[in-house]
């Protein structure tokens, strides 16, 4: 004689189901919100990627300039440094003014605007610029400059021991 049984328990039952489902929800999520920390940290490491290079770059530009001067004139508030292309005879004033900086070059003797091609845009991303002559007689840039939607502010002393005259 054959005995047949007939197996009722085939599948899952309704709380394996959901258990299972909740499991791989959970994993789900901390992947997700693994990957959106990680993506906020490389956008903010990017930022300060940016913000460091723009902050060298103005920082040693300025710096250079400074120290293969000469002499640094002041003239009406306005700081000019001797021109790095040619030193013998130009010199540079920087202005910020309707979101730019510029580079103004004037002649050496006479401080007076070369004229045409005399200025051009020297940086982007700088929201506000500043260089002036420190109570030690030492140059003080500042700027903020904005990356990515947010604003730096930086400021920095350069001392030079050069001659400053003051006209």
């Amino acid at each position: 004689m054959v005995i047949i049984r007939l197996d009722h328990n085939k599948g899952f039952s309704l709380i394996e189901v959901i258990t299972a489902l909740m499991v791989i929800s959970l994993v789900l999520v901390m992947l997700l919100s693994g990957l959106i920390f990680v993506n906020s940290i490389d956008q903010k490491a990017e930022t300060n990627q940016k913000v460091s290079y723009n902050e060298r770059y103005l920082n040693l530009y300025f710096q250079k300039q400074v120290l293969e001067s000469e002499r640094i004139i002041v003239k009406s508030d306005r700081i000019y440094l001797q021109d790095l292309e040619n030193p013998d005879l130009y010199y540079n004033y920087y202005q910020f003014r309707n979101g730019f900086l510029r580079r103004y070059k004037v002649y050496k003797g006479s401080l007076n605007s070369i004229g045409s091609g005399g200025n051009s845009q020297f940086t982007d991303n700088v929201q506000a610029f500043s260089l002036s002559l420190g109570p030690n007689n030492e140059i003080v840039l500042e700027y903020t400059l904005s990356v990515d939607g947010e604003n730096f502010y930086r400021k920095t002393t350069i001392r030079h021991g050069k001659t400053v005259e003051i006209i």
